[in-house]
C-alpha cells in the first residue's frame, strides 16, 4: 500500500463486550460496528468498524477468557506500516522491546503484535493491497475528517526513550511541541504519571 512507513494504517479495540462497544461508539462517534463477527475471521469474534462514508476505520476484537488469562486488557491497539514484518520485530525486540504474538499471514497482509520497550502493546503490519489496486492507502488516520481517528498519543514512562525508539523504527520526527499548561505539567508530575509523546 501506499502509507509510508510508520503510518498508523488501522486500529483494533479489543473488548470483552463488542456489542456494549456497538452500542457506546454509535452514540459517541456514530461508528457502525457490525453487529456479528466476520466470518473469515477464523472463528475468533472479529467485527469491522464502519463510517458514514461506508469507509473501515478498525476493528473490534473480543477478547477471550484465555486472552485475559494470558494478560490481554481491554484496550485501543494502533497497527503501524512497516516493509518487513518479521525484521521489524526482530529489530524491536533486540532495542528492548517484545514479542506479544508472532508473525503470521492474513488475507490482507502480515501481523504481529509487539511491545516497546516501557511494554506499551502495538501491531506492526505489511499491508497487501486489494486486487487491481496497488497504490492502496489506509485512511483510518485524518487529522480533519470525522469519524476518523485524528489524535494519536503515547503515556510512556520514558519520553526521551520513546521518542528515539520511535524516530528509529518508525521515522517519525519530534519538531513540533504542544503546550499542555504548566499547572497540567505539574499535576501529572506529581501524581507519577507518565508523560505524552505524540504523532
Amino acid at each position: 500500500m501506499a502509507n509510508p512507513l510508520g503510518s498508523f494504517i488501522w486500529y483494533e479495540l479489543m473488548t470483552s463486550d463488542p456489542n456494549g462497544a456497538r452500542a457506546f461508539y454509535g452514540k459517541v462517534v456514530g461508528w457502525q460496528i457490525t453487529a456479528q463477527a466476520d466470518p473469515q475471521a477464523g472463528g475468533v469474534d472479529y467485527r469491522h468498524i464502519l463510517r458514514s462514508d461506508r469507509g473501515s476505520n478498525g476493528g473490534v476484537l473480543r477478547l477471550t477468557d484465555d486472552m485475559r488469562k494470558g494478560g490481554a486488557r481491554p484496550c485501543w491497539v494502533g497497527y503501524l506500516s512497516v516493509d518487513d514484518v518479521d525484521a521489524a520485530v526482530h529489530a524491536i525486540v533486540a532495542d528492548g522491546g517484545r514479542s506479544l504474538m508472532p508473525a503470521f499471514d492474513l488475507e490482507f497482509g502480515r501481523i504481529a503484535m509487539v511491545a516497546d520497550p516501557q511494554g506499551v502493546p502495538f501491531y506492526v503490519m505489511k499491508p497487501v493491497p486489494p486486487a487491481g489496486v496497488a497504490d492502496a492507502r489506509s485512511d483510518v488516520y485524518d487529522r480533519s475528517a470525522e469519524q476518523h481517528v485524528s489524535w494519536n498519543e503515547l503515556y510512556t514512562t520514558d519520553i526521551e526513550g520513546a521518542k528515539a525508539f520511535c524516530a528509529k523504527h518508525f521515522h517519525f520526527e519530534f519538531n513540533d511541541s504542544m503546550p499542555m499548561g504548566e499547572l497540567a505539567c505539574l499535576r501529572c508530575l506529581s501524581r507519577g504519571r507518565p508523560g505524552r509523546v505524540s504523532k
